[in-house]
Order: structure tokens, then sequence, then C-alpha cells
């Protein structure tokens, strides 16, 4: 820092012209001088000196501490000389290393670090949208609390876990398709949509709860274990990690996620796809073909549209293993129906028939928590409409709305079948599970909770060191995909949390509880980031695909290994054996280094 030096005189200007802790005269010593405008009190003169010692002899006086007074008129002006060039490169270059260091962060710390800064924001965010204009933030975030739409006999407070209460009642009748129920807003007698396989979960607390008479009972177990089955991920990553970095892991992949938390207050089964996915993504680090059969055949049991992960066995050329999954599967989802014998098989026209209608309806695809590639790519579309008229009229752009997920998902199967091995195995696994996500129609805000496995991956490599994920190990290796590694750490990072953005609230309809019909009062929401997060799976997926389109990954990767289970006994029985230099003083004469090799 540099000193000032300041005088206020009348009459003659004081001109300091040598202080000490200045610069040496004749080195080249740099300083501001600055006269300021004449005032009835006098002027100021601000005088800047580097901190070196000068002394300077004038005529007749020995100046040492003190100014000289000279005879000159003081003109009202500023005189600042530059600071040297060096000094301006020098806080260029300590800029640049700053910003050099922020981003030169591994993927891992880059997630964890977004994860943290955008929780605070989010939850500044939302106390000051509480707190000042009044706005319904928990309902912003998740889901209006009152939906006991009709009496379960299994709410907790006003909530009941619609999700979860329709399934289940629907699971415990001898034909679920047969069963209809009258919902807001058009209160219209529907059937349940759902895939029959997808019922099993329900059923397995809500068909012995409803035969001891305590339907609460089996909700409270089914809200235990699917807790438990969104904080996997996040309890399997910190058993990576060390020390304080455990805590720090397990926050940000379990406390903050949000999907995490809406999978949870809507009952949805859903999450019972998160220990499933990262299952099926160890599997598929390690080679182990055959557990990733079966975890696609669990995850299609869940969720029907996950049957496209299967994908991953055709890419890596795994032609024995793919058929014995799509057999698996075939066979697994016959025998769901098999166990709501009455009507079938017109029961699978029926799953379908509504499962169509379902996503179809309007007011789904028009949802503003509705992350669907479809939604996503017409934003720009419907925010003209909504402007121009007020509202998205009923019917708008229907047809492009079904269909776009349908394309996108065509596109980026035939984009890993052709890369086939150029491509690691976890990566294809990453880009098929977020287009199986977002591809239908309708996908709801807490089907995002499909990251958190990926989010696991990204803090601990299945085979790594601990504190290593699966990018730390691709640049270990020399494959490293800076590109790649950012995009999917930031999509990761920006669905796990949501913030609620400050703007014009909109009012959402409350309904009648417990049978009643009707509006009976409204609440106030804001807009999220949610709307963002297919956008940024979309353009990960595209970067992961052109990155190995352009550079195949490299043989040797831990994640790109043996193609084959049993290459892997192959690769460990080969050796190659060279002469131990260090051992030729031994009495036994040298011996040979024994080094794997796989061909």
């Amino acid at each position: 820092m540099i000193p000032v030096m300041s005088a206020r005189f009348t009459g003659f200007p004081l001109l300091p012209v040598a202080l000490r802790h200045g610069i040496t005269s004749g080195r080249g010593c740099g300083f501001i001088l600055d006269v300021g405008a004449q005032r009835p009190f006098g002027n100021d003169v601000l005088l800047s000196v580097a901190t070196r010692k000068i002394r300077s002899r004038l005529p007749g006086d020995r100046v040492g501490n003190h100014g000289a007074l000279l005879p000159f008129r003081a003109e009202p002006r500023r005189i600042q000389m530059k600071r040297p060039p060096e000094v301006l490169r020098g806080a260029v270059t300590a800029s640049r290393e700053r910003l050099w260091a922020i981003g030169s962060q591994s993927e891992r710390t880059l997630m964890l670090g977004t994860i943290l800064l955008a929780s605070v924001i989010s939850a500044a965010t939302a106390y000051a949208l509480s707190q000042w204009y009044a706005v319904d933030v928990f309902s912003t975030l998740l889901v209006v609390p009152g939906d006991c739409w009709l009496d379960w006999g299994m709410n907790i407070g006003r909530h009941c876990f619609s999700d979860y209460a329709m399934v289940a009642a629907a699971g415990i009748q001898p034909n679920p398709a047969d069963y209809l129920i009258s919902l807001p807003a058009d209160y219209q007698p529907t059937a349940v949509a759902a895939w029959a396989p997808a019922r099993i979960p329900y059923a397995i607390f809500g068909l012995p709860s409803h035969w001891l008479g305590a339907p609460r009972l089996g909700l409270i177990c089914y809200l235990v274990a699917l807790t438990m089955a969104v904080i996997s991920p996040a309890i399997w990553a910190a058993r990576g990690a060390r020390g304080l970095e455990r805590v720090v892991i397990f926050v940000t992949l379990g406390a903050a996620a949000i999907p995490a938390w809406g999978v949870i207050d809507r009952g949805n089964s859903t999450g019972f796809v998160v220990p499933i996915a990262l299952a099926y993504f160890v599997a598929l680090s390690r080679q182990r073909w055959g557990l990733a059969t079966i975890t696609v055949i669990l995850a299609v049991l869940v969720k029907p549209q996950f049957v496209v992960l299967g994908v991953v066995l055709l890419a890596a050329r795994q032609w024995r293993w793919a058929g014995i999954g799509i057999t698996g599967v075939v066979v697994s989802n016959i025998a769901a129906f098999l166990l709501w014998p009455r009507g079938f098989p017109g029961t699978i026209a029926q799953s379908i028939h509504g499962i169509i209608k379902f996503n179809s309806s309007f007011g789904g695809l028009r949802d503003p928590r509705n992350v669907s590639f479809g939604k996503a790519l017409l934003l720009i579309p419907d925010s003209i409409k909504n402007y121009q008229s007020g509202k998205i009229p009923e019917g708008f752009l229907t047809g492009p709305r079904t269909q776009i997920g349908f394309a996108v998902l065509v596109i980026v199967v035939v984009a890993v079948l052709a890369l086939g091995r150029r491509i690691p195995p976890v990566m294809v696994g990453i880009v098929l599970l977020a287009t199986a996500t977002f591809s239908p129609a309708d996908v709801a805000f807490y089907y995002l909770v499909f990251v958190l496995p990926i989010a696991a991956l990204v803090a601990r490599d299945p085979n790594g060191p601990p504190g290593a994920g699966i990018f730390d190990q691709l640049a270990a290796h020399g494959d490293r995909r800076r590109a790649v590694g950012v995009c999917v750490s930031l999509a990761v990072a920006l669905s796990i949390v949501n913030v609620a953005v400050p703007g014009q609230p909109f009012y959402v309809p409350l309904y009648g509880q417990l049978g009643a019909k009707g509006v009976v009062g409204t609440t106030p929401l804001v807009f999220t980031t949610v709307t963002w997060a297919p956008f940024l799976w979309l353009v990960t997926c595209v970067v992961i695909i052109v990155s190995y389109a352009r550079k195949p990954a490299r043989p040797h990767d831990s994640h790109n290994g043996p193609t084959r289970e049993s290459d892997q006994d192959t690769a460990a029985s080969t050796t190659s054996c060279l002469p131990n230099p260090v051992e030729e003083s031994s009495p036994r004469g040298p011996g040979p280094i024994c080094q794997n090799y796989t061909p």
C-alpha cells in the first residue's frame, strides 16, 4: 500500500519535496501529486510516495522530514503518474492465478462446493420470499401438502403421501384397472395409471397392512424403506471418504437433496430406483455384466422406461447378456401381471392405455415442475404464448410435447450403439439413465433423484482409492476429459439443489379434503431452477457423446477394461517377466520381475 501525505494551507501552496520513507532519488521513484481546487481555506496537496527513504537538498536548506515553500501559483489540476508496468502485470497475473486455482479444482470438489453454495443461496432466497413476500416456499420446492382428496385412512396430519395412497389402494383390488377415483380439478372418474409391475413396491407394504387393518402402519414402513433407498448413495459415497469429509458428502448427497425430499413427500416408488441404479453403475465400472443385467430387470419392475438401461449391454457387445436381459424383462413383467390374474391378459392393454392417457394429459404437460425434454425444448414458445394471451391454451403444441422426448431417446440410443466400445460402459450408463428419465412427456420434478447415484460416482470411484471419484481416476490414467467432468458435476449439483427464483408469484388452487370437492383457497408459489435441469442434462449427454466420438477411451482405463468377465482371469494370468538388476549381487543370482500384462 502506498502512504499518502496531505497538507492544507493558505497563501503559498505547500509542495512536499522530500519525505523520509520515500524512494531514493534517481531510482525511478513514482508518485501522485494532487493539487486540489482553490477553496476559501486554501488548497489540498496529496503526495503519494513509495516506502523508501529519500533525502533531497535545496539551496540554503536541508530538507529532512519537512516540505519546502515554493513561490508558485497553484492551479486547480490533478497530475497522476502511472504505476510501473511490472506492478500492473503482477496484479493481472495474481488474478489469473486465482481463477486458475478455482478452475483447476477436481470434478469431485467442484460438485460438492457447488451443492453447498447453491444450498446457501436456496436457503437465503427461501427466507426472503417467505418472510417478506409471504410465498409458500415449501410448497414451491415440493408440493402443496394438502393432498388427502379422498379418505384413504392413512393421513399423517393433513398430508396423505398421495402417490402411495392411490396406488396402494388400487393394489389391494382384484383388478386394479377397474379401480376408479375422482380427483381434482375436473373430478372425472379415472383409473390409476400404473404399470402392473410398478405396483409391486406399493403392494409389498399395502397388502399386509390392509390384512392387519392398519393402513397407516404400512405407510410408515414404506416411508422408512423409501428413505433408506434414497440416502443409500450418500452412505456409500461417504464410506469412501476420510475424516470430516464423510459428513460433508452425506449432507450434500442426502440431507441437501431436494429431489430426495420430494420423493419421500409424495411417497413415490421412484426412490427405489436409486439403490438399483447405484448397483448398476458399480457393476458397469467393474465389468460385472451379470449383475448389470439383474439391475436392469429390477429397474424395469419399478419404472418401465428404464428398460433403456439395457442398451449398455448392446453397446459393450455383450450379446449373450443382452439376450438374457431381454428374456428376464419379459418374463418378470408377465409374472407381475399374473399377481393380479383377474382380467389377464386384457390388463396389459388396460395398463398401456392408462399410461398413454396420463402422459398426454395437458395439465401435466404444462406443469411448471414438469422436467421432461419436451417441456424444456418448448419453453421459449410457451413463454411467448403465455406473454401474448396470459396463459398457455389447452392443446397448445401437444403433439410435439409427447414426441420430442421419444426422438431424443432414439438419437441417444443410436449414438451409443454406434460408438460401441469407444465409450466406457459407465459413461453409457450415465447417458442412458438421464435420457430414460427425461424422455417421457410428463416427468415430475422428484424424478431427479436419478442424479444421486451419479453424484455418488463423482464422489467415490468403485475401483479407486479413498477420496477419489471416477473423473479423478480417469485423470490418473491419462484420459482426463475436463469438459465431460465439469458438465456432469454441474448438472448433478444443480439438479440436487433447487432454488426458488424471486419474481411475480402465481397462485395455485387448494382443493377440498377427505372427499370434499371444489376449490377452498389458493397459495402463492414462484418458479424454481428445476426448469433448467433437462437443459443441463441434454447438454451433458451431447458433450459425453461428442467427446468419445472424437477420442475413444484409452484401452487401459479402469472404466473401460476387459469386455468379458472371462477376460479378467486371462488378463490376470498373463505376465511378463523382466530381469531384476537389483538382485544381481544376490548369492542366488538375479531374479526376474514379473508384471501383469493385459494383451
